[in-house]
């Protein structure tokens, strides 16, 4: 069974970050998703906002998890990635508020057509985000490098 497990882990982190943020961003927004289209109808369509912010709420802490061991593999620093996932969020909650105002208010889409398509550009932003902000590797010096031989 660990031969398995490894060879899966292996094999995950060798695709690029792109297709692993990618593969678990889908996961992630599909849940949220889901989250926004039951609370759409349990709150009716009158009320998307409000389903919108709670659809984020409730997906963050698992997203946040998901993003920082499966896509970009960083260690330590929970607060504060975490803080930083939550301005992250906040942005792109923003935009995302903004976009579905936008599709459905002056372009007459209906709801879950104007989410489904806000997702697409939440998505890019995401990850730009997350990569260099959120999750950011501190780069090693030359110098830490010749250093850490002498360990």
């Amino acid at each position: 069974m660990r031969f398995v497990y490894a060879d899966i882990k292996t094999n995950w982190f060798a695709l690029d970050d792109k297709i692993r943020f990618l593969i678990v961003g889908l996961a992630n927004t599909g849940v949220r998703y889901l989250i926004f289209a039951f609370l759409t109808f349990f709150f009716t369509a009158l009320h998307y906002q409000f389903s919108l912010f709670l659809s984020w709420m409730l997906s963050s802490f698992t997203a946040f998890l998901a993003y920082k061991i499966l896509v970009f593999e960083t260690e330590g620093n929970h607060l504060k990635e975490y803080l930083k996932s939550i301005l992250t969020w906040t942005i792109s909650y923003i935009l995302n508020a903004f976009l579905l105002e936008l599709l459905v208010s002056y372009l007459g889409l209906n709801v879950l057509a104007a989410q489904a398509l806000a997702l697409t550009v939440i998505t890019v932003n995401n990850y730009l985000l997350f990569k260099h902000f959120a999750f950011k590797k501190e780069k090693v010096s030359v110098w830490k490098k010749w250093l850490s031989v002498f360990k």
